[in-house]
């Protein structure tokens, strides 16, 4: 049955102040256990089409919470990557995926911080993350989102929405952020290509830049969201724990902004908007 969501919420002038100040935001219990559970069992659901003579557990309540499968998709990863990565790219490309992360109450949480209306924002770097313990294959070293999503030049333009579908903490991978680091500004990155199949591509704040700062983990509470500036310096957690972790992210992006190029598209060669960069820029 649909899970009715609430309607928009509204955020204090402190929180809002704090993420101006801070470079991020934590607002706590925007979704329910049941909404957080749709995507949970999406996993299991997926996990059955590519492992379709596995149904050990298709009689146990809670199946996708359930620390057995857990294992089983620990097991999946290491026999079978593609299998694996197959079952992640379909993840990623759910009506569920999408309807969630940019749910009312999300959206208005990224307008709100990025003093907008809900309407006036685009979105993009929809995921859908399943991190296995002690495996850093997609972790990623300190770096700004602004490095990969330029779809607003000016990374305070746009933020990063995490919402945590179990709780997370130090010890089970929990975002390491500099707070106030969004003051520094965009900071060119020192770039690394993918590793292989499975890695992620990196692009490094340099470690001059990060020692400037104090860090700190942002743990969270299963339903919780988390809005970071585009700039915030940032790094993936260390999952020491024994079960995945799970989380969903979306990019808001203020699409009036005269700095504002549709994702994917070469704006060198559109020359109304070429021109509408070099105005938001000053190069007449």
């Amino acid at each position: 049955m649909p899970v009715e969501r609430r309607g928009a919420m509204s955020l204090t002038e402190q929180q809002l102040e704090s993420y101006r100040t801070q470079g991020f935001l934590r607002v706590e219990g925007v979704f329910s256990n049941d909404e957080t559970d749709r995507l949970r069992r999406l996993v299991y659901r997926l996990y059955r089409k590519f492992q379709p003579d596995d149904g050990e557990l298709d009689g146990v309540d809670a199946a996708w919470d359930d620390v057995r499968f857990d294992r089983k998709m620990i097991e999946l990863r290491a026999r079978n990557p593609r299998a694996f990565g197959a079952l992640y790219d379909c993840a990623q490309n759910s009506i569920d995926v999408l309807r969630f992360v940019t749910d009312p109450g999300v959206r208005e949480i990224a307008a709100q911080c990025l003093g907008d209306a809900s309407e006036n924002l685009a979105c993009s770097g929809i995921m859908y993350r399943m991190d296995p313990p002690k495996d850093d294959r997609n972790a990623i070293g300190w770096h700004q989102d602004r490095a990969y999503y330029p779809q607003n030049e000016d990374g305070n333009q746009g933020l990063v929405a995490t919402i945590a579908l179990q709780d997370i903490v130090a010890d089970t991978g929990a975002l390491v952020i500099c707070p106030d680091s969004q003051r520094a500004g965009f900071v060119a990155p020192h770039t690394a290509g993918k590793a292989d199949y499975e890695s992620t591509e990196q692009k490094t704040v340099p470690a001059e830049q990060v020692d400037r700062y104090d860090q700190v983990h942002n743990e969270m509470k299963r339903g919780d969201v988390t809005v970071m500036n585009m700039n915030l310096f940032h790094r993936s957690g260390v999952n020491l724990g024994e079960r995945i972790r799970y989380t969903a992210l979306c990019r808001f992006h203020r699409i009036l902004a005269d700095d504002y190029v549709p994702f994917g598209l070469l704006y060198q060669f559109n020359d109304f908007l070429s021109g509408r960069i070099r105005k938001s820029r000053n190069e007449g």
